[in-house]
C-alpha cells in the first residue's frame, strides 16, 4: 500500500503558485543527510532521524510537495514524517527547515521507502524530483549454529565420542523450528535430541534470560560418533525453520539449515582426485601420463611415506618428479602435506604389447583411517600412434601469436587454441581441455571464445583471469582410432597486476554445493581513506555502492576503483589504485553481505607494484552482517606499508571511522611514517 503524506495546498496550486516549478534564480535546494538508514529497531519500539532542507542560496526556495512514497519494489508501512510545515512554504536564503522521519516497524519484511520533495530549485522538475531514499533493517528470525561444524579425530572400530551443538536465534523476531532436527548421511553418527514439542519457539538471544530459561533460547543437539570402520564419516543434520535466508526446496516460506557432520579433525586425512583411472587405449610401445592428486582433508600435517605400484609386469610407472632425486622410481624423504594443500605425482601406461593391464598404485601416509590408500588403475595396449597435443594461449584484443607461456593483467581474458594438435596417422577429433592450477581460492571456468558462443569448435577456449597469479591449462586430444594423446600440452599464463595498489577478496563456501553457479553467498570488499574517511560512507569509501571514484576531485591523484563486483559465489573483487597519495593511509575491510550456504572462508591479498605483499587465508565469517576489519596501507614516495589489523564486528560499521590502533601508531613511530590527515 502506498503510504505518503502530501502536504500541499491546493487552492495556492490553483492560484499557479507551482509556476515557479524550475524556474532559473528560484533557491537552491540541498538536503542533509541524502539518504536515511536505520538500525535495527525492536518490533514495539520506534526510532526517529532527521532531514535537514536548506536553501543554500541567495535567492528564496519554494517548496511545493513533501511525499513519502515506497521504493525499490518494498513497503514504506512504518516511515512516517514529522514537523512539516503547512504547503507550499518558503525558506529564504540560506534558511533551513527540518523534518522528522520516523520508523516504526512492523511485522514482515524491513522498509523501504524514499522522500520525494518537488522545489522551486530549477534543477530539478515534476518529471525529476529530489529524492532521498530511506532504508531500514526488518525483525526477523536467524538461526545461529554453534558450532557450525562438528568434528571428530578419525577413530577405528568400536570407538565412541560425543559432542554438542546448539540452536539459538539471534535474529530480532522469534524463530520457530517446524519439526525436530534429522541427520542424514554416514552411518558413523546419529544424534539426540532433549524432550520437546515441535513447532519449537525460540525467543531472540538474551545473555541473561537464557541462564534462567535455557529452552526458550537454546536447542542443544548431541551428535554421538561410532564409527564403522566403513568410511562412512561425513553426514549433515537438517534444520528447517522460519529463517528464509537459505530457503528449503520447494518451500520459500521456510528456511533448511544444513549442520555439517565430519570426522577428519586433529588428525591428517587423505583424499585423492579420483581412485579410479583408466589410460584407455595407448599404442604399444608409446607412453601415456595421468597426474594423481593428493589433498590433507585433516587439519594436522600428512606425511607422505611411501608411493609403491602392485603390478604383474612393468607396464605402469611412477612419474615422483623431485620426491625422487635418486631416480629410483621411489620417494627419498617423507612428502609434507599441510592441511587443506594438495600436491600431484604422475603415473606412466608403458604397454608392450596388445591387451589390457591393471595394476594398484598405494599410498602409504599416516592418515589413521586410510594408512595405505589404494588406486586402481586400467589401460589398454594397441596398434597405432598417439596423437599430438599443441595447445597456445593469447590475450584477447592483444595483437600477437599464440605462446605456451605468457602474462597478462587480472581480469584480462586469454584465449585458448589447441588446432594445430595433430594425428600422425589420422586426425584429431575431440579436444580435452583441463584447469591444472589457478591461484588460490580462485574459481577457473573455460567457456567458448567471444566469437564462437555456441562452442561448436572445441579445439579453442577462452576464460577470464579473475584474480593474479599462475593458471595452468592443460590439453589432451583423441584421434580417429580413439587414441589419447601420450603427452598433454599446457598453457601457462602469469597475471601479474599493472597498478600500484591491487587488492583481491576471493572465498569459499563449503556448504555451497556449486559455487559456479547463479547462486551463492555475497561477500564485499571495502577501501576507506582514513581521516575524513567513515566505512561505506561518501564520498571516501569504495565499494559495490560506489564503485569508481575517478570523477572525485578528493580522489585525485588515487584513482581507486572496485573492478568486479561478485554477488553470487566464490568471489572474487578485487579494488585497484593507481596512483595512491603520499602519507596517506586507507583501511581495509570485509562485509558479509548476505549469508546463503553457512560460514564462508575469505582470503585477502594485497599486492603492491605487482608484487605480493599480504596475505590472510580462509578467514571464518559465520553469519550475515559480519565485518573483518583486514589492515591498513600506508604510501609514501612508491613506498608500501601494510599493518595487519584482523579485528571482527557484528556488523559492518557504517559511518564509524577506521580505528587507528595501536599496531599502526607504532608501526608508524617506529618507521618514521607521515600522515596527511594528522591521524597520529
Amino acid at each position: 500500500m502506498l503510504l505518503w503524506v502530501v502536504l500541499a495546498s491546493m487552492a495556492l496550486w490553483a492560484c499557479g503558485d507551482r509556476d515557479g516549478i524550475g524556474e532559473t534564480g528560484a533557491g537552491v535546494i540541498e538536503v542533509a543527510p541524502t539518504q536515511i538508514g536505520f538500525a535495527q529497531v525492536e518490533l514495539g519500539d520506534s526510532a526517529t532521524e532527521f532531514l535537514t532542507i536548506r536553501n543554500n542560496s541567495d535567492e528564496r526556495l519554494q517548496i511545493f510537495e513533501l511525499e513519502l512514497e515506497p521504493a525499490g519494489g518494498g513497503s514504506a508501512a512504518g516511515l512516517s514524517l514529522g514537523s512539516v510545515p503547512g504547503l507550499p512554504f518558503a525558506l529564504e536564503a540560506q534558511e533551513e527547515q527540518v523534518i522528522e522521519v520516523t520508523y516504526s516497524p512492523q511485522a514482515g519484511e524491513a522498509a523501504r521507502g524514499r522522500v520525494r520533495i518537488l522545489s522551486s530549485d530549477p534543477r530539478y522538475s515534476e518529471e525529476a524530483p529530489l529524492y532521498v531514499d530511506i532504508t531500514t533493517l526488518g525483525n526477523s528470525p536467524e538461526i545461529l549454529v554453534d558450532p557450525p561444524l562438528v568434528r571428530f579425530a578419525r577413530a577405528g572400530t568400536g570407538a565412541f565420542e560425543e559432542r554438542q551443538t546448539r540452536l539459538i536465534n539471534v535474529g530480532t523476531a522469534p524463530l520457530i523450528i517446524y519439526e525436530a532436527p534429522e541427520y542424514g548421511g554416514g552411518e558413523d553418527f546419529s544424534i539426540a535430541l532433549p524432550e520437546r514439542s515441535y513447532p519449537l519457539e525460540l525467543l531472540p538471544y538474551d545473555s541473561e534470560a537464557i541462564e534462567a530459561n535455557p529452552e526458550s533460547y537454546e536447542l542443544v543437539i548431541d551428535v554421538i560418533y561410532e564409527p564403522t570402520g566403513q568410511g562412512q564419516d561425513t553426514g549433515e543434520i537438517s534444520v528447517v525453520t522460519n529463517d528464509v535466508r537459505d530457503p528449503a526446496p520447494g518451500r520459500d516460506d521456510r528456511g533448511l539449515t544444513r549442520i555439517d557432520v565430519r570426522a577428519d579433525a586433529d588428525a591428517a586425512c587423505i583424499e585423492v582426485d579420483s581412485r579410479n583411472r583408466n589410460f584407455g587405449q595407448v599404442p604399444i610401445g608409446s607412453s601415456s601420463r595421468d597426474q594423481v592428486e593428493v589433498t590433507n582433508c585433516g587439519t594436522q600435517v600428512l606425511q607422505i611415506e611411501n608411493i609403491v605400484v602392485d603390478q604383474s609386469g612393468n607396464t605402469f610407472e611412477l612419474d615422483l618428479g623431485s620426491w625422487d632425486r635418486s631416480g629410483n622410481g621411489a620417494i627419498d624423504d617423507p612428502v609434507s602435506v599441510a592441511p587443506g594443500m594438495s600436491v600431484t605425482f604422475g603415473v606412466r601406461f608403458i604397454p608392450f604389447e596388445e591387451g589390457t593391464e591393471r595394476a594398484e598404485v598405494i599410498i602409504v601416509n599416516n592418515d589413521p583411517i586410510q594408512p595405505e590408500l589404494v588406486i586402481d588403475v586400467v589401460g589398454r595396449g594397441a596398434d597405432g600412434e598417439c596423437p599430438i597435443a599443441t595447445a597456445l594461449g593469447r590475450v584477447r584484443g592483444v595483437s600477437g601469436m599464440g605462446r605456451p607461456s605468457l602474462t597478462a593483467i587480472p581480469l584480462q581474458y586469454v584465449i585458448l587454441d589447441g588446432s594445430q594438435s595433430e594425428d600422425p596417422d589420422g586426425q584429431v577429433v575431440d579436444y580435452e581441455w583441463e584447469v591444472l592450477q589457478g591461484p588460490p581460492g580462485t574459481l577457473v571456468q573455460l567457456g567458448p571464445t567471444q566469437d564462437d558462443p555456441l562452442g561448436n569448435d572445441t579445439s579453442r577456449r577462452e576464460f577470464r583471469l579473475l584474480t593474479a597469479g599462475t593458471y595452468r591449462i592443460g590439453l589432451n586430444v583423441i584421434d580417429n582410432d580413439g587414441f589419447r594423446s601420450c603427452e598433454g600440452a599446457e598453457v601457462e599464463i602469469r597475471a601479474i597486476p599493472d597498478q600500484d595498489i591491487h587488492i583481491e577478496l576471493t572465498w569459499t563456501n563449503p556448504s555451497d554445493p556449486d559455487e559456479g553457479d547463479g547462486e551463492g553467498s555475497d561477500v564485499d570488499l571495502h577501501l576507506t581513506k582514513m581521516g575524513p574517511g567513515n566505512w561505506a560512507e561518501e564520498p571516501y569509501s569504495v565499494y559495490f555502492q560506489f564503485p569508481n571514484r575517478s570523477q572525485e576531485s578528493i580522489w585525485s591523484p588515487e584513482d581507486p576503483s572496485l573492478d568486479i563486483d561478485v554477488r553470487d559465489g566464490a568471489g572474487p573483487e578485487n579494488i585497484t589504485m593507481r596512483n595512491p597519495a603520499n602519507c596517506e593511509w586507507y583501511a581495509i575491510g570485509v562485509h558479509y553481505y548476505r549469508q546463503l550456504f553457512g560460514t564462508a572462508y575469505a582470503t585477502v591479498r594485497i599486492y603492491i607494484q605487482g608484487q605480493l605483499r599480504y596475505e590472510s587465508v580462509l578467514e571464518p565469517l559465520e553469519r550475515t552482517g559480519e565485518f573483518w576489519d583486514v589492515a591498513r596501507i600506508h604510501w609514501d614516495s612508491g613506498q608500501a606499508t601494510i599493518v595487519d589489523v584482523d579485528a571482527r564486528y557484528p556488523a559492518l560499521p557504517e559511518g564509524q571511522a577506521p580505528e587507528v590502533g595501536n599496531a599502526m601508531v607504532e608501526t608508524a613511530t617506529e618507521l618514521g611514517l607521515c600522515s596527511a590527515q594528522q591521524l597520529y
